[in-house]
This record gives C-alpha cells, sequence and structure tokens, in this order.
C-alpha cells in the first residue's frame, strides 16, 4: 500500500490524465476520440495533490464542452475544442445523451475547491458548447451556473418511476437500453452531486439554493428506496416498458456491483439497506481476485441490451471483474465503518501482488488494468488494457481519503480512518493547501473506524477537521483512534 499510493498510482493517475491529450496531438489530422468528459473528470479527481494547476485547466475545458441545457458532449478533442456525442451519435433509435456525463463535472469541480480552496472559481465565466455562426458561443455563465444547470437537467429528464432516463447509456456505456429506460446509477450520482451543491450552496450562504437541492435530494432518496429495492439488493435499470434489469427476476445480470455501492455512496441507501447490499455483493459478487460488475453473465447476444450481451460470460461489463467498480465498494464499506473488508477489497485487486501469478495476470507490475476475466470465464484472472483506467484514480482516493481517512473538504482536512482491526496505526505526510501535515494515528483499541482524539502541534482540537495553516508551515498531528 505505502509504494502503490506514494508511488504508483499516482504515477498513473498522472499518465491517464494526460494520455488522451498526447494521442490527441498524434491524431489530429486522423479524427481523434479525443477525451471522455466523464474519464477526465474523475482522473481530475485522483491527480489533483499533485496537479491542482493543471486540474483546473482541463477543468475550464471539461465546462466548455457542457451544453446550454446543463448536459454535456461526451467527449472533445483538447487541442480543436471540437465536440461529439460519442456512440450516441450513430444510434438513431437511442437517446443521444449519456446520462451521468455533466455530474462528473460537479463532482470534480467540488474536489478542485476542497484541494485548493480556490472558491473564486464558482465565479469564473466559461462558455456553454453551442455556438453561432460565426462560431462564437451563444451563452457564458459562471461556474456556479453550470454546476446548477447539470444538477437541473438530470432532475427534469426522469421515467416512469420518477428515477433519471438512462440516455443512451451512463456509466456503464455498454448497456444501451432503448428511449424511457431509466437508471439508478445516474440517480445515486445525482445524489451525490446534490450533497456537494448543498454543502457550497451553505458556504456561499445561499439559503434559497440550499434548500432547493435539499429538497431535490430528498425527493430522489424517496424514490429511489420506494421503486428500486429488490428485497436483498437494488435494482440497477428499468427498461422502457418498466422491467427492472439487477433484480432475482432476471435469469442473467440479477445483481450489478455499482447499484449497491453508489446507494451507500449516495446517501440514500438506510443502513439496513446498505449492508444488506454490501453482504449481497460480497456473497454474490466477490472473488479473491476482484469484485465482478454483475452476475450472473448474459449469454448470448441480445440488441434490446445491447453491447454488454456481445462479450462472453465473465468479460469485461458482462461480468467480469470491472477494476473501476471495486474501489467504489471500498468507499461504501469504509462508510460503514468496515475496514477489515474495505482493506481486503483493496489488496485483492493490488497489482502488487500479482507478482507471482504473472503469467496468469499478463499485467505490468504496479499498474492498474482495466478489467480482468471472471470467475463464469475459463481464462480467470486473465488481466487487459493495463494503464488507461479510471481504476487508478478511484484506487487512489480509497486508499488515502477513506481507508487512511485523510481528504480534504472544504473548511479544512478531515481526519477519519477506517482500517483493518488488527492495524496498530500508520504515519502519513499530507501537504494542503501550502501546508504540511506529519499525521501519525495510533489505534490501541484495535479498532476499525473510530477518532477518539485529534491534537496538532500538541494541542488538542474539538473535532476531526484539522485547520488551514499557512503556506510553507509544518504541524505535527497525532490521532487516537477510539
Amino acid at each position: 500500500m505505502d509504494r502503490m499510493l506514494n508511488i504508483h498510482t499516482p504515477r498513473q493517475c498522472a499518465i491517464t490524465l494526460n494520455w488522451s491529450r498526447y494521442l490527441s496531438l498524434y491524431q489530429l489530422g486522423f479524427g481523434a476520440r479525443g477525451i471522455g468528459f466523464r474519464d477526465s473528470s474523475q482522473d481530475i479527481m485522483g491527480a489533483l495533490p499533485g496537479s491542482p494547476g493543471y486540474c483546473k485547466d482541463l477543468l475550464i475545458k471539461l465546462l466548455s464542452v457542457q451544453k446550454v441545457n446543463g448536459s454535456a458532449m461526451h467527449q472533445f478533442n483538447p487541442l480543436t475544442m471540437v465536440a461529439n456525442m460519442g456512440d450516441s451519435a450513430g444510434e438513431e433509435d437511442r437517446p443521444d445523451y449519456y446520462s451521468d456525463d455533466h455530474l462528473w463535472g460537479v463532482l470534480a469541480v467540488s474536489e478542485y475547491i476542497k484541494e485548493t480552496g480556490d472558491f473564486t472559481f464558482l465565479d469564473q465565466l466559461i462558455p456553454y458548447y453551442e455556438k453561432d455562426r460565426a462560431e462564437k458561443p451563444l451563452e457564458t455563465a459562471s461556474v456556479w451556473d453550470h454546476l446548477k444547470r447539470a444538477v437541473n437537467f438530470t432532475r427534469e429528464n426522469t421515467g416512469a418511476h420518477g428515477l433519471p432516463l438512462l440516455g443512451f447509456a451512463d456509466w456503464n456505456d455498454t448497456v444501451n437500453l432503448p428511449a424511457g429506460s431509466e437508471s439508478l446509477f445516474t440517480a445515486h450520482l445525482y445524489g451525490v452531486a446534490l450533497q456537494e451543491m448543498i454543502n457550497l450552496a451553505e458556504i456561499f450562504e445561499d439559503s434559497k439554493a440550499m434548500e432547493g437541492f435539499k429538497a431535490d435530494y430528498q425527493s430522489m432518496k424517496t424514490t429511489v428506496n420506494h421503486a428500486a429495492w429488490d428485497g436483498e439488493w437494488y435494482l440497477r435499470y428499468y427498461n422502457h416498458e418498466g422491467e427492472p434489469l439487477g433484480s432475482h427476476k432476471n435469469s442473467h445480470g440479477q445483481i450489478y456491483t455499482n447499484a449497491q455501492s453508489w446507494a451507500v455512496l449516495s446517501g440514500f441507501a438506510p443502513d439496513d439497506r446498505a449492508r444488506m447490499s454490501l453482504e449481497a455483493v460480497y456473497q454474490r459478487l466477490n472473488t479473491r481476485k476482484g469484485i465482478k460488475l454483475s452476475t450472473p453473465g448474459y449469454d448470448g447476444f441480445d440488441p434490446e441490451k445491447g453491447g454488454v450481451t456481445t462479450y462472453p460470460p465473465g468479460a469485461k461489463e458482462n461480468g467480469g471483474i470491472f477494476l473501476h467498480a471495486n474501489p467504489w465498494v471500498m468507499i461504501a464499506e469504509t462508510m460503514l465503518g468496515n475496514g477489515d473488508r474495505a482493506y481486503q477489497y483493496y489488496r485483492q485487486i493490488n497489482p502488487a501482488i500479482r507478482n507471482e501469478s504473472i503469467d496468469e495476470f499478463e499485467c505490468e507490475p504496479y499498474v492498474y488494468p482495466q478489467n480482468i476475466l471472471g470467475d463464469e470465464h475459463p481464462q480467470f484472472g486473465l488481466a487487459r488494457n493495463a494503464w488507461l483506467t479510471g481504476t487508478a484514480s478511484w484506487a487512489y482516493q480509497a486508499g488515502i481519503k477513506y481507508i487512511l481517512g485523510v481528504r480534504p473538504e472544504y473548511l479544512g482536512l478531515r481526519i477519519d480512518p477506517c482500517i483493518p482491526a488488527d492495524w496498530s496505526g500508520f504515519s502519513l505526510t499530507r501537504r494542503f493547501r501550502g501546508a504540511t501535515y506529519a499525521i501519525q494515528v495510533h489505534n490501541p483499541g484495535r479498532i476499525q473506524k473510530g477518532v477518539g482524539s485529534v491534537s496538532v502541534d500538541g494541542e488538542l482540537l474539538d473535532s476531526n477537521i484539522l485547520p488551514i495553516f499557512e503556506p510553507g508551515t509544518v504541524h505535527q498531528v497525532d490521532v487516537i483512534m477510539g
């Protein structure tokens, strides 16, 4: 964990953040795909501690391909700033937008402000993507307006159950249901985005906006728990005919990992349902090599479901161990106080432990691949698509922010470790807004989560949020779990 979080994973985050930019330069004359809105938003979240200035520049580019209605273009070339709608543009019988893209921008901006304290960024004017005949933007607005339009787009585009419409797809690009289908992943991502908007509105004392976001959050929470609880876990989709996917009623794809982890991340799942759904992940989706994205795998092509059924069972999104989704389960487990299981999941996909099985793994040591073939596939354990994956960003965030529990917030640095019970503690040095925090965590009671006391430079604090200090200063932090 030490070497991964200090060296290898930050390096992979940086390479992933820049990969498509350089690919765009190389392929400029060949119609390059460019970079994805959702992908780069998540890459930013992992790269922020090391490259805040570069991340800000990329955020400005991302927001400038957001549309006036609040949705976003799916991908764009960062050199020409020409954007497109990705695969959705070629499917006449499917919607022409992705239901999650624009919401990732809310999370990325929020994390940038937490890391840097640059609240003025919310006032910066950035154009929307649509242009007139002279190629001038039709409309320009503040970053805060961009964020508000993003959550409003989701609020205004819901289906028969009151859940967000799927669009062409959500994060899972391979499930492309007919128009009118609904996405639980987008519902939960919307919930997380609304939580960030509530916190920002509170800081800026915008009570009207804050109350509106709170009402929207509670409304979607009620809808999710009314429409999407399957008895032991949460559903993943409703199709255009109102039939569930990710249900015990289905013969294939009965349970999807992301519907469970994000129900916890969003705060929509009550405690009992949160624990039941994560236990279902452990019992039905976990393997010794990582957590599968869904199970059982689809067996045969189904044009109504789309690309997910073009893979054999156990491959990629069809029941494969799609690593990007694993850190979200780690984070969810820490939110419930389960440090043992969160760390178990971290170790399971840690590429550094594959050195003894490299002939099976076939991926570079210390590099996260996109996916590993699951236990329904005859080549269980084989890794594919190294380097270019959001797994690096999220594994870094899960490790630092949630297992070790040192994470930036708008008004300070929160200390909230959730570790294995057999750890006696750990030390960590974190640079935050120019100051250096030398943090020593002690776990005398061998517990998994809980902070008994925090002191800085020998003075006891009355909370577990470290204050913001002057740049260039160094401070000793002692934490006693309890």
